[in-house]
């Protein structure tokens, strides 16, 4: 879906970049980096994989890029020519960029028919689609490891309460 998108909105102005920072799931096909020569490897068998013609940026093996965007492992940022964050999200959602950048297509046009537009901040919680069996095909082409980390971390999650200040539905 991000592949289509960024085809959509490369005309429009937007460049649409992958940040490979760290394997979210390393198992013994994928292990964790621990060179830059593996991570980059890893990063070209990702792009073959998934047919990534974005451009594809790597992080170095200690983590900086990703350390200081957020150290989670599918997010996602709308950030303009001059650096600012226009959108950020915890987890790549393609709807909801969609719908972000047409929001910011239609801020401009209104702005070039001269309505003047102040800019704000706001939040929201997302709901996305999750596959797992897409989630269970990638976590096994990993190696068997990664899927028994991840199915007992779900276990693990699904025994802890909530954590103060935070609602849960």
């Amino acid at each position: 879906a991000l592949e289509t998108m960024a085809k959509k909105y490369t005309d429009q102005g937007f460049k649409f970049i992958f940040v490979y920072t760290r394997e979210a799931h390393p198992g013994e096909n994928f292990p964790a980096h621990q060179t830059l020569e593996q991570k980059l490897d890893h990063a070209r068998s990702l792009q073959t994989v998934l047919d990534v013609q974005r451009t594809i940026l790597v992080d170095d093996v200690a983590g900086t890029g990703h350390e200081l965007y957020g150290t989670l492992p599918n997010m996602a940022y709308v950030i303009d020519r001059g650096g600012k964050v226009l959108f950020r999200s915890d987890w790549t959602d393609p709807p909801t960029i969609e719908r972000v950048l047409d929001y910011i297509l239609d801020a401009r046009k209104q702005r070039r028919e001269g309505l003047r537009m102040a800019p704000f901040y706001s939040e929201m919680v997302g709901y996305r689609w999750s596959d797992l069996s897409k989630h269970h095909e990638v976590l096994e082409r990993a190696g068997p490891q990664a899927l028994s980390d991840w199915e007992g971390r779900q276990k693990r999650g699904a025994q802890q309460p909530p954590r103060p200040g935070r609602i849960q539905i």
